[in-house]
């Protein structure tokens, strides 16, 4: 039986990957003390698989260990970014685990598991297509990523590529076979008895991060150094793609902050509060004409805002409801170009300043509409679709390159033609982006016609 590929699609903008429906929403996980403990960016690595589980749709799981008690005892602090997993430990004899001990806590009613080691760091992307399994499966990786090399170089070996430390198996398979858990897994992969998910032929692009990033699982490390390794890798893909400008600066000191932050308690609410509030202090600031005072402080902002997503991203702790933060960047962005556009009208600076405000939020709807449709059409960002859209996205009109025009008018005294700038700005923006989106989505038309 050949590996088998994540289910993926091709689209307009390449391959992009699309899961199929969860069919397995049950595992258990083979963990034990003190390699599933060791902490990475403030969690330890169990902590961060239950919390990537449940993400994931898993909705219970089964602790199996012959170091119980200390494991149990982790599972039993209060953590709310995994509070809805059922989480139960089960003690077993040292040794290697056996079919025959997974078999044991086999829950009733569920077909197939996901089987999980305790001491593995997993994309939610593999787990997520191995939940979808609707036959036996194990993950491997043929050809690790060099900045994985070094972190995987203990995994274990199964038919010429390590061992991902995951796999789902269904009842009928284990109820059949004897031994060491691992050995049956290596025999039948050899065999070609069961099906292989191959890390190394999969698709490295992430909707959700805008980039490609290679899906990524790596065990435990032992050492002080492949711990600094690990986290910065960590660090690293928790940062989005299709940047601007600004952002290229920004990254550096948001990573420098987050790699303290996420040591501490501090969760991805009380700094989305804080950056709202040193926002809507830059609104009062432009409303009173402090313009320099302003300036300052949503340039600090462009730092703040990105904090909480990054730190909800690298520990976990990601939320439906943290999408709601879109719309309060939204409120405050907007409560900046009101109050400058009255600001610079009052002081007659610019006479036509509500004018070029109304054509800055026209540009900017328009240019919403564009990535929109991409996005749903398409399935990856607009910035995304080739080398000349990440251009744009570099220098286009937006809320960090238009606080850039701002600072520049202000600095030559004439914040007035700024904002006149950037209204034009955005509108140019706008008026790029639209023929690319309309391109992209005849290319995906020609596509589906064809498919079909």
């Amino acid at each position: 039986m050949p590996a088998r590929r994540l289910s993926s699609g091709s689209t307009c903008c390449g391959k992009t990957q699309q899961y199929p429906e969860k069919m397995v929403d049950e595992c258990i996980i083979l963990a034990e003390s003190p390699a599933a403990l060791v902490e990475l960016s403030g969690i330890s690595v169990l902590e961060r698989l239950l919390r990537t589980l449940q993400r994931c749709g898993i909705t219970r799981a089964i602790i199996l260990s012959s170091t119980a008690d200390v494991i149990a005892r982790e599972v039993a602090s209060p953590s709310w970014a995994r509070a809805q997993i059922h989480v139960t430990v089960r003690n077993r004899e040292p040794g290697a685990v056996t079919v025959e001990q997974i078999v044991d806590v086999w829950p009733p009613h569920a077909q197939s598991l996901l089987v999980l080691r305790g001491d593995t760091v997993f994309d939610a992307r593999l787990l997520r297509v191995l939940a979808a399994q609707n036959q036996s499966a194990v993950l491997i990786d043929r050809a690790p990523a060099p900045v994985l090399v070094e972190l995987v170089a203990s995994a274990p070996e199964m038919a010429g590529a390590k061992f991902g430390g995951a796999a789902v198996v269904d009842h009928d398979w284990a109820a059949a076979r004897s031994g060491s858990f691992e050995e049956n897994l290596r025999r039948d992969l050899a065999t070609e008895h069961i099906v292989a998910i191959d890390v190394a032929a999969e698709p490295s692009y992430s909707r959700e991060m805008r980039r490609d990033l290679r899906p990524f699982w790596f065990p435990a490390p032992a050492h002080a150094e492949k711990k600094k390794l690990a986290e910065r890798l960590l660090l690293r893909s928790a940062q989005k793609g299709a940047q601007d400008l600004p952002a290229w600066i920004h990254a550096p000191i948001e990573n420098f902050l987050i790699s303290r932050l996420s040591k501490t308690s501090v969760t991805p609410n009380p700094l989305t509060f804080f950056s709202n509030v040193v926002a809507w202090t830059a609104t009062i600031l432009f409303a009173t004409g402090r313009l320099g005072w302003g300036l300052v402080v949503a340039l600090v902002v462009g730092v703040l805002d990105g904090l909480d997503g990054k730190q909800a991203r690298l520990k976990v702790e990601t939320t439906k409801h943290g999408k709601l933060e879109h719309w309060f960047d939204a409120l405050f962005e907007w409560s900046w170009w009101i109050t400058l556009a009255y600001h610079v009208q009052k002081t007659g600076q610019l006479s036509a300043a509500f004018g070029y405000l109304f054509l800055l939020i026209c540009a900017e709807a328009v240019a919403a509409l564009a990535k929109w449709s991409v996005v749903r059409f398409c399935g990856r960002s607009i910035d995304e679709l080739s080398d000349f859209s990440r251009a744009v996205r570099l220098v286009g009109g937006r809320r960090n390159i238009y606080i850039w025009i701002l600072a520049l008018g202000i600095l030559l005294g004439t914040p007035g033609q700024a904002f006149m700038l950037m209204a034009w700005w955005g509108a140019v923006t706008a008026a790029v982006q639209v023929p690319c989106a309309a391109f992209a989505l005849w290319v995906r038309w020609r596509q589906s016609a064809k498919a079909s």
